[in-house]
């Protein structure tokens, strides 16, 4: 499953200039960001998301050990759609 999500957001994410890097180590995935990005956080959990921002530009997920092939569907798009829909503030 985490290989799937990771590859998942390589692909959703191809093409975004403010990713920066997709990474994942079994179920721990960051996905670096080139600008601060704490407003992910609201906006996630206003789509049923939680998330964490690290170092104010890292959104960490640290899914249940326990998720399906569905539900880690569901984080790759909802994720997908917030993160390219995000507009860094200079």
């Amino acid at each position: 499953i985490g290989a799937l999500l990771v590859e998942g957001f390589r692909e959703s994410l191809r093409g975004n200039n403010w990713v920066s890097d997709i990474r994942g180590k079994g179920l721990m995935i960051g996905i670096e960001l080139s600008h601060p990005c704490p407003e992910l956080v609201d906006r996630a959990r206003e789509r049923g998301l939680l998330i964490n921002v690290a170092a104010g530009n890292v959104v960490r997920l640290l899914p249940p050990l326990i998720i399906n092939r569905q539900q880690a569907q569901h984080i790759l798009t909802t994720l997908s759609e917030i993160i390219n829909a995000f507009e860094p503030k200079d």
